[in-house]
Parts: structure tokens; C-alpha cells; sequence
């Protein structure tokens, strides 16, 4: 079901309707999770049951996480979770899906492709933190429907359980002031995703569209890249935007997702402003794990190195995407060796702070380093041949 469609509508306001009935907390909550159970079954009649399978599957581990079970018995109920992250992108449902440029699954008819990554992150961190604190936030019920939310199934927010755990005691409760709020989100997001995104995803057509032996000039082929660059923010910050709108009129609050990426100083606050739910969860539970306790100057190095591969391989099991991520990695590594440089000189890091060509010379900096990285994904099929010609484009070869 299309977010953005009628039926898609009806389903809001029928979901709205019968959640704001007089009835108990408890049923209100279970109202809600039929309807996030029967969202998922608009893609695929099965995917309620896989959600069901992957979502028990790591409430067990988070029982035995919670009382200190044995690590042996945790992590392999948690291994079979690793499968929906990657085996729905790997193309061997063709027939079910369409692909777009960048190897992305779109307009999927089963609920695995758009969903089985989001939720299945949302069931790893709460198998992890339930046995970091030796506690279960949520109860099974609030968990399921915490985890099937289904405004966040197709591209999140990652919302952790603890977030919107606090303001399930308001579902069904939106007063004026949340019906507001969230009718202007959705405004927001709609404009975003339907007025801005066609303008950009047209101005981008040169990327996207961009052939072996084709010669574009050098301002074409970077006017493109800047409309791919936008594109990119506003389609998915449009979603966000829906997302945390429509959660308002239930009375939910979502935790924010994007923080004007693009006008961030380096690659770390880049990350800090782009897709936070999901960098905050590769920072807790791979990032911080893979540091450890170890003194070892390589060792960060390595780790986001590691983290951010994985994070592209996340969005899509493509040598592209690989690549992407080993870029974004290397970025933070080289931040990080930056940052420890100027950590022992102190003077030069206070001049630099109040430094305005400085600052503006770091973000553009940084915003044509994620620009650069976003034509690896973007040329037609994540196709290196045609990323490399592309490159030579941008710069003159």
C-alpha cells in the first residue's frame, strides 16, 4: 500500500477513527497493532507471519538477554535476524520487485523488501539493550506494536523502544494541538516528496539516466549531481516527515530523523543530521562494540571502516554500495585523524572555531564529499564503469 494514495488515506483515518474509540489503554494498543498487522498484509498475505516469526525470534533472546542467559543460546536466536537485513536485496525475487538505478528495491509486493530491514533493526536493539540493562522496556503486545508501527515500516524512523514506549499511554489521545502539528508535517512531507522530489528527480535525469560514451559538459553534469544531492534529502526527509506527522495524530511522538545534513562542517555531523535513527543505531551496536575497551589508535579506524561497509551493504548487497560505504567510512577515519591533530594544538583548534571562511569552506567541503559518494549509487545499475566515466564528466576528462 502507497503512502501516498487514496486507499492508503482511507486505512489512516479508519486506523485513527477506531483508535480514538472509548476504549482502554490495552485495546487501543491492540487496535493499532491489527491495523500495522493488516498494513503489512496489504503487501504480502505471509508478511504478517514473518514479522511475527523475526520479531519472536528476538523477543525470546531478549527474555534470556534480560535474565543473563547464557551468551551462546542469545546470539544464536539472534542470528537467523541477520538474513532479512540482506537476503531481500540481493535480487532473488525479481519478479516481486522493481529496481531502481541505485539497486534499491522499490514498489516491492511483499512486505519483506520494504519493511524486514527496519523492523528487524528495531528487534535487534531491543534484544541488545534488553540485555545490556538486564531489563525488557516494553511489554510483548507494546513490543509488537512498537515494532510494526506501521507509518515507520517502509523507511522508518529506527524508533528505539524507550521513545515511543513513553508515549504509547497517549495513543488515541491527540488534542488540537497534535492534530496541528501532524496535519503540517504531512503538509510538509508531501510537499517535500511530491512537489520538490519530481521537480529534482527530472533535474537528475542526466545521473540517473547517464549512458556509456555520453559527454554531458561539465556544468550538466554537475547540475545534475547537486538536483541528485537534493533529491536524495527531501524524498527521504519527506518521508520522515510523514512519518513523524502521522504518528502526531495518533498522539505518538517519533524522534527526529533528519537535521540539516547538508550544512554540516565535517563527515561526523553529516552523519548527526542525515537518517539518525539509523547512524545512531551503526554507532551503538556496531561503531562503539567494535572500539571496545582497546587503547589502540587503529582500532576506531577500523571500526568505521567496518560500520559504514556494513551500512551500505545494509542498503543494498552491491559492489556499489560497498563502495559507498568504505567512502563514508574513510571520511570518518580521516576526520578522526583531523580531529586528533588538533587536539594537541589547542590554539589552532580555538582559531579554526571562530574561523568563518573556516567554517564555510568545511561544509562545502563536506557536502561535495557526500555528493561525490552519492554517484556511485546513482548512475544506472550502481554500474562502476559508468561511475568512473561519470566522474570524468564532473571534472573535465
Amino acid at each position: 500500500m502507497d503512502l501516498i494514495s487514496l486507499p492508503f488515506a482511507l486505512f489512516l483515518g479508519l486506523a485513527l477513527a477506531l483508535t480514538r474509540l472509548p476504549l482502554g489503554e490495552r485495546a487501543r494498543r491492540l487496535v493499532l497493532l491489527a491495523f500495522n498487522l493488516a498494513f503489512l498484509a496489504s503487501f504480502h498475505p505471509l508478511a504478517p507471519l514473518f514479522f511475527l516469526a523475526t520479531s519472536l525470534l528476538a523477543w525470546f533472546a531478549a527474555s534470556q538477554g534480560q535474565r543473563g542467559g547464557g551468551s551462546l543460546l542469545f546470539y544464536a536466536l539472534l542470528a537467523p535476524l541477520l538474513l532479512p537485513l540482506f537476503v531481500p536485496k540481493l535480487g532473488l525475487f525479481a519478479g516481486a520487485a522493481e529496481a531502481d538505478a541505485a539497486g534499491n528495491v522499490l514498489g516491492s509486493r511483499m512486505a519483506l523488501f520494504v519493511g524486514a530491514s527496519y523492523f528487524t533493526l528495531r528487534a535487534l536493539h531491543f534484544a541488545l539493550d534488553a540485555r545490556r540493562r538486564r531489563q525488557l522496556p516494553l511489554s510483548f503486545a507494546d513490543y509488537l506494536t512498537w515494532n510494526s508501527f506501521f507509518p515507520t515500516l517502509t523507511a522508518g524512523p529506527i524508533e528505539r523502544a524507550e521513545h515511543l514506549g513513553q508515549s504509547l499511554g497517549r495513543l488515541g489521545r491527540a488534542d488540537r494541538q497534535d492534530f496541528a502539528a501532524g496535519l503540517a508535517r504531512i503538509y510538509l512531507g508531501l510537499l517535500k516528496k511530491v512537489v520538490l522530489g519530481q521537480l529534482l528527480v527530472a533535474w537528475a535525469g542526466p545521473i540517473t539516466g547517464f549512458a556509456a560514451g555520453e559527454e554531458l559538459g561539465f556544468r550538466q553534469a554537475w547540475g545534475a549531481l547537486y538536483a541528485m544531492c537534493l533529491f536524495a534529502y527531501v524524498d527521504f526527509a519527506g518521508y520522515s516527515d510523514l512519518a513523524v506527522g502521522m504518528a502526531r495524530l495518533f498522539g505518538l511522538r517519533l524522534a527526529e530523523n533528519f537535521d540539516n545534513p547538508y550544512l554540516r562542517g565535517n563527515i561526523s555531523d553529516f552523519w548527526k543530521g542525515w537518517h539518525i535513527s539509523l547512524s545512531t543505531w551503526i554507532r551503538d551496536y556496531l561503531f562503539l562494540p567494535l572500539c571496545g575497551r582497546s587503547q589502540s589508535a587503529l582500532r576506531p579506524h577500523l571500526a568505521a571502516l567496518v560500520s559504514m561497509s556494513l551500512c551500505g551493504l545494509w542498503h543494498a548487497p552491491t559492489l556499489a554500495w560497498l563502495l559507498w560505504g568504505l567512502a563514508h567510512g574513510a571520511g570518518l577515519s580521516a576526520h578522526q585523524a583531523w580531529m586528533h591533530f588538533l587536539r594537541k594544538r589547542f590554539k589552532l583548534k580555538k582559531r579554526l572555531s571562530k574561523s568563518l571562511p573556516y567554517r564555510v569552506l568545511a561544509t562545502a567541503v563536506t557536502f561535495h564529499f557526500v555528493a561525490l559518494t552519492w554517484v556511485l549509487i546513482s548512475v544506472p545499475g550502481g554500474d562502476l564503469r559508468l561511475a568512473l566515466a561519470y566522474f570524468a564528466e564532473l571534472f573535465g576528462g
